[in-house]
């Protein structure tokens, strides 16, 4: 083989050597290298030539040296072992050479025209004598090549050979764009490195880094446009130095009117053939045509009932007319992974025409059958779906054509509102005009779909339509879809109702004492309700208590709440407390000669959102002789009955010393009703409606607050006004409140 001599001279420092290694003694030594490029390959297609002759090494693939000593440090190096000349003097001691030549390929990748060529070798250089050093580099990738007949090139648009080691990828051939080039007077070479672009059928040479493994991908494209099934291969044990020589072409014709394309490579081990028949006569080959062609994609709407058919040209007497299934869609739309047409029987055909799909069993005479899907399209819910259909006949030729197409939803689901019993449902649809038989359908977890009888009210400018689904249990999951009258097949959109939230004692029948001062709880540990009677209880007072006589619902147990307006004069101190009765905490008396007040924490933690509040009442006003606020001295008292629903973070406390009260037109106010009182004769009942201001948000407190006098906070009312409570409860049902209409 042949050698290039390259003698390198150089002065260096000895290194320094492990403990593990005996020290040569102090000096000098010389090194004669030769360094050769070995390009040959190890050939694995019977036709390619076996060596390649060693070239020598230019400046345009230069051979790079570098020298290293015991400890790992350079001790030599150059780019260009041409331009070096003299001999290489090292200090005595032990080398690793490494020569390289060429871009390395990194990390499974695959370049052209990139060979990389490297060797390694160890030496030692002794004091005054000459180290002959002789380093032949090898190829450290597998080399690929590719070539077409011109038979191929006559018959196909495309022929892409796309060769992969599992990380990177080459391709080889001529795709359509390529050809196009050419038609208009380009050379029509174009190239690329695994990124989809097409190089030239000869002329570039593919490396790969060593994996392990090689695989190819033949894919044709006829000049009709009809694609063919891609023709796969793989190859493992695939080593460096090893070169792939893929030669495609056409075998001789066959007498049926068919062709072969063979492909044989020979990796000195096994003889590897992958044989494919095709027509080059054309008029043999079969001929599939319908709403969607091979390799494109259409689209159309759920419930489409435009016509959808395949048409076949069999050309000859067919062999297979198949329809192959792997969506997952479709099998559980009920298509089956293969269905035979070919002298199909009843049973066959019966099943089909259950899913929607039209057609008959082909017989011999059967050139043009025909398979109508439109049925079958309409029932599928939106998605992509795709099947095929292939189909052979008796002359030797086949054709496969891919049914890809894309259900498009009409109308899609929206987020629920859900209340306790019911919910604000709300859809959108997707086409350009509204569709008919706007509405929604429901169901529980494991029920039946029904259909959501309720008005369906649609707004065209945001293209979306709303309705109230009535009739719910509270805590409970639920699913719902919106539907058209074509199409029901949507994607529905879970909701679990509210839990219907109480506020305990609502009934007002427990009650606990603390010395003089009564509360509306069950026990200290158990407290929601509370009274200003903590502060009236200075004065002897105690406006609010129990009531056990004089009730709106009797029973073993039942009680009442009783809220008086009363005076006491302290001499110095005047005390108005009005009969009062509220969801929160009293926090402390403010004593004052000349303004005294109280802090009451308004609301308790409520998640919950009622329709209304509803209970029973009986008041007796007196005239208003304490206080003039709102210019109410000398009239009728007046009670009142308020429920707030709000976000706040915490309880709002009302200080009336300071006049710190509760805006009721506060933005963090999600519902409120008020309630005024008159005159009674006995136990009335009442439905308190609230106003929900936001329909959307969850609150997050509750206040409910009664009180025998109004304006009780501004000590204006009448002595002896007198306001019983009894049996609050809320209501979560829309039908509820209806029925009192």
């Amino acid at each position: 083989m042949t050698r290039i001599r390259n003698i390198m001279s150089a002065v260096l420092a000895l290194a320094v050597l492990s403990c593990t290694q005996t020290a040569e003694p102090e000096g000098y030594g010389y090194v004669d290298i030769s360094v050769a490029r070995d390009s040959s390959v190890d050939d694995v297609d019977i036709t390619a030539s076996a060596v390649s002759a060693a070239t020598k090494a230019g400046t345009s693939d230069a051979i790079a040296l570098t020298i290293y000593d015991a400890a790992g440090e350079v001790a030599y190096k150059t780019d260009d072992c041409s331009q070096a000349t003299g001999p290489v003097t090292l200090n005595t001691g032990h080398y690793r050479a490494v020569a390289t030549s060429g871009l390395s390929l990194s990390d499974g990748a695959a370049a052209f025209d990139t060979p990389f060529y490297s060797a390694t070798k160890e030496f030692t250089v002794r004091r005054g004598t000459v180290e002959s050093l002789e380093m032949t580099l090898t190829l450290e990738a597998v080399m690929v090549t590719a070539e077409f007949s011109q038979e191929i090139q006559d018959n196909f648009s495309s022929y892409v050979l796309t060769v992969s080691n599992g990380v990177s990828s080459l391709e080889f051939g001529r795709s359509d764009a390529v050809a196009d080039a050419a038609d208009d007077g380009s050379d029509g070479a174009a190239s690329g490195s695994g990124d989809g672009e097409t190089v030239p059928a000869t002329g570039k040479t593919g490396y790969f880094a060593v994996t392990g493994t090689l695989t190819y991908s033949l894919s044709l494209t006829g000049n009709d446009g009809r694609v063919f099934s891609p023709l796969t291969q793989t190859y493992t044990d695939v080593k460096a130095k090893q070169h792939y020589a893929f030669s495609f072409k056409v075998a001789e014709k066959q007498p049926e009117g068919g062709a072969a394309i063979t492909i044989v490579v020979d990796d000195s081990m096994t003889e590897k053939e992958h044989d494919i028949l095709l027509d080059f006569d054309l008029q043999n080959i079969p001929e599939i045509t319908g709403p969607f062609s091979s390799g494109s994609s259409g689209s159309f709407y759920a419930g489409d009932t435009s016509p959808k058919v395949v048409y076949i040209d069999l050309k000859k007497p067919a062999v297979s007319v198949l329809l192959i299934n792997n969506d997952t869609g479709l099998v559980e739309a009920g298509l089956p992974e293969e269905t035979e047409l070919v002298n199909a029987d009843e049973e066959t055909l019966s099943m089909l025409s259950g899913l929607g799909i039209s057609t008959s069993a082909v017989t011999p005479e059967s050139l043009a059958p025909e398979i109508d899907f439109t049925g079958f399209f309409t029932t599928l819910p939106a998605g992509s779906y795709s099947f095929e259909v292939f189909v052979q006949n008796n002359a030797g030729g086949e054709q496969t054509a891919e049914i890809a197409f894309e259900v498009l939803p009409v109308v899609e689901t929206l987020a629920a509102n859900a209340w306790a019993r019911f919910a604000d449902l709300s859809g959108r649809w997707l086409t350009e005009g509204q569709p008919e038989g706007l509405g929604f359908q429901y169901r529980t977890a494991d029920g039946e779909w029904l259909d959501v009888d309720a008005e369906v009210t649609a707004d065209a400018e945001s293209k979306t339509f709303t309705a109230e689904l009535g009739g719910l249990s509270a805590a409970t999951q639920y699913e719902y879809r919106a539907v058209t009258a074509a199409s029901a097949k949507t994607v529905p959109v879970q909701f679990t109702t509210e839990d219907e939230q109480v506020v305990p004692n609502m009934s007002f029948d427990s009650w606990y004492q603390d010395g003089s001062v009564w509360y509306p709880d069950a026990d200290a540990d158990n407290f929601y309700w509370d009274t200003a009677n903590k502060g009236s209880s200075m004065a002897s007072l105690t406006p609010t208590a129990p009531e056990e006589t004089h009730l709106a619902v009797t029973g073993e147990g039942k009680k009442a709440a009783k809220l008086e307006s009363m005076y006491a004069n302290l001499g110095i101190v005047k005390v108005f407390a009005a009969g009062n009765i509220y969801t929160g905490k009293f926090g402390e008396t403010k004593i004052s000669i000349s303004n005294p007040g109280a802090t009451l924490d308004w609301g308790v933690p409520f998640t919950s959102r009622p329709l209304a509040l509803k209970g029973f009442y009986d008041y007796s006003p007196k005239t208003v002789d304490q206080g003039s606020y709102n210019d109410m001295s000398g009239k009728t008292d007046i009670g009142q009955i308020q429920i707030i629903l709000t976000d706040w973070d915490k309880p709002f406390t009302i200080n009336t010393q300071d006049k710190t009260f509760v805006d009721v037109n506060d933005e963090r106010i999600i519902a409120y009703a008020s309630l005024d009182l008159g005159q009674t004769d006995g136990y009335q009942p009442f439905t308190l409606e609230l106003e929900y201001r936001d329909r959307a948000r969850t609150p997050k407190y509750i206040v409910i607050v009664a009180a025998a006098s109004k304006y009780g906070d501004y000590f204006t009312g009448g002595v002896g006004s007198t306001l019983y409570l009894d049996e609050f409860s809320f209501v979560y049902d829309p039908a509820e409140l209806e029925q009192g209409e």
